[in-house]
């Protein structure tokens, strides 16, 4: 497609000061006979105090322009796609059309006319180039892909957006809605301390696209750069991040949608697990600011999967009693791993680490509802290494004297599981059963003055079988011991008694209340 101007009838309200607005006004596009001039900026200075003037890629004008005139004069490189991403998905969605522009910032000194505008088509692209970089690709149910790239570095900012097919209203007016989300998902990514804020985008309309698409690289200082790829159909969701503190990835399977809880339920599963991250950070002495990320992450792909579609006719359903032996949730798995750092420069081999995994795989069989089987299996698996001060009140700041060396080393390694099972024979129950495990091995090296005086290795552990058939219906009469109230409760108390508990002295006994 051809690139064009925006001329939208309708701008949108930007934060560009009088004096901005009068000099980036749109002036009249004709000549085509190379004359440049510049836009300067009020207030924007390089650093000798000398004002700037801005280079552009060509002559289209539209509010995304105006925003990059007057973000790259008032904005630090954090701030420079501020509104940008919102406002370029709402231009395609105004008028359907190819955009591309950037702009450079350049001495004062490069005005040679009275014209708004220095173009420079020429120029090397800016595009791709910058030290943020953040791209959006949405692809339609028609198959029509649209894609927005924004760069921006020190000196310049580039945005380009462009579509392989032409777009349908109803394609342009699902654009639109997305623009909000976009904006909140570059925002969060580029703040002083990066966020995942992706909880828009993956609420877009599956009516409207097959496949939502981010990827994003910020700068964080001249030698870290933080990343992210989200991608998501309605088969799947995942995100990737990848940052000085660590690196984290989320996959969920919405391929089997009969498993998935109401929202009573999936809120209780995830607050759940959210609750046995924390716990693990804890324990294994995890960066906060990173393992929020990952949570973020977590909570975002499993928040709002969308209305299920119609069950197959001769498909397998699940019952409120096989419902009650899962978590509601769809399966997932999701692993974070820090960094790793020596902070003993006395014993290099001595490594701070954190790795936490984290699954869910429910598997749906049977030949017929009336033969069908329900099997769901969670597991976690914790490893971490930290330095700790011989006490509370004392601070660890170890070197190379000997004096410093006063601490313990720990070392973490835990792992959990909980599978619950249920089958069925001609309609009748067969078996129900819940198998839960949980094991924690704490290794405590502890040193004075550099020398080990002791070495304890604590191991816990807790497992618990169940044969939950006899609280069920009876599998011969098929006749109910329980009232619909008691029932009811009974059912709750086990949707909450399957959940995942990584710590032994937590993981209930034989009875269930």
């Amino acid at each position: 497609m051809t690139i064009s101007a925006l001329n939208r009838s309708t701008p949108v309200a930007v934060p560009v000061t009088p004096d901005l607005a009068n000099r980036a006004n749109p002036a009249s596009s004709g000549g085509g006979n190379g004359a440049s001039s510049v836009v300067s900026l009020g207030g924007a200075a390089d650093a000798s105090g000398q004002p700037l003037g801005l280079v552009w890629e060509n002559r289209s004008h539209s509010t995304a322009a105006n925003m990059m005139a007057h973000n790259i004069g008032n904005q630090p490189l954090a701030g420079r796609l501020q509104g940008l991403g919102g406002e370029l998905l709402r231009q395609v969605a105004y008028d359907g059309k190819d955009f591309s522009q950037t702009v450079t910032t350049v001495p004062a000194t490069a005005q040679n006319n009275t014209y708004d505008m220095l173009v420079a088509p020429n120029q090397p692209s800016q595009h791709g180039k910058g030290d943020n970089q953040i791209s959006l690709d949405l692809t339609t149910v028609g198959g029509t892909k649209v894609s927005l790239t924004l760069d921006a570095s020190d000196k310049s900012i580039a945005i380009e957006a462009h579509s392989d097919g032409s777009l349908t209203e109803p394609d342009r007016k699902a654009l639109g809605k997305l623009a909000d989300a976009f904006q909140k998902a570059i925002d969060g990514l580029t703040s002083d301390t990066p966020r995942i804020d992706l909880s828009g985008l993956v609420q877009y309309d599956r009516n409207a696209f097959s496949a939502v698409d981010l990827k994003a690289q910020v700068k964080l200082s001249p030698n870290e750069t933080q990343s992210l790829e989200f991608h998501a159909t309605d088969a799947s969701r995942s995100i990737s991040f990848n940052g000085p503190a660590g690196a984290g990835h989320v996959s969920v399977d919405l391929s089997q949608p009969a498993s998935w809880g109401n929202e009573a339920q999936h809120t209780k599963a995830l607050d759940h697990y959210l609750q046995q991250v924390d716990q693990a950070g804890i324990r294994g002495q995890a960066n906060t600011d990173a393992l929020g990320l990952f949570k973020d992450a977590f909570k975002q792909v499993n928040s709002d999967y969308g209305t299920p579609p119609a069950p197959a006719q001769q498909g397998i359903q699940l019952s409120d009693q096989d419902r009650a032996l899962t978590t509601g949730l769809a399966d997932f798995d999701a692993s974070f791993t820090q960094a790793e750092t020596a902070p003993n420069p006395a014993r290099g081999s001595e490594k701070d680490s954190f790795n936490y995994q984290v699954s869910q795989t429910t598997k749906i069989g049977g030949t017929s509802q009336l033969d069908r089987s329900i099997s769901q299996q969670q597991s976690s698996h914790l490893q971490a290494r930290y330095h700790a001060p011989v006490s509370p009140q004392a601070k660890l700041a170890l070197d190379l004297s000997p004096a410093s060396q006063n601490y313990h080393y720990v070392t973490i390694d835990d792992s959990a599981s909980s599978t619950a099972s249920i089958a069925y024979d001609k309609g009748d129950l067969k078996s129900a059963t819940l198998v839960q495990q949980a094991s924690q091995k704490d290794r405590d090296a502890k040193y004075e003055f550099g020398k080990l005086v002791s070495d304890q290795t604590t191991p816990r552990s807790k497992a618990v079988s169940l044969d939950l058939a006899p609280l069920l219906e009876a599998p011969q009469t098929g006749v109910q011991s329980l009232d619909d109230t008691q029932r009811s409760q009974l059912l709750s108390s086990l949707s909450s008694r399957v959940l995942l508990e990584a710590n032994p002295d937590l993981v209930p006994g034989q009875a269930i209340s």
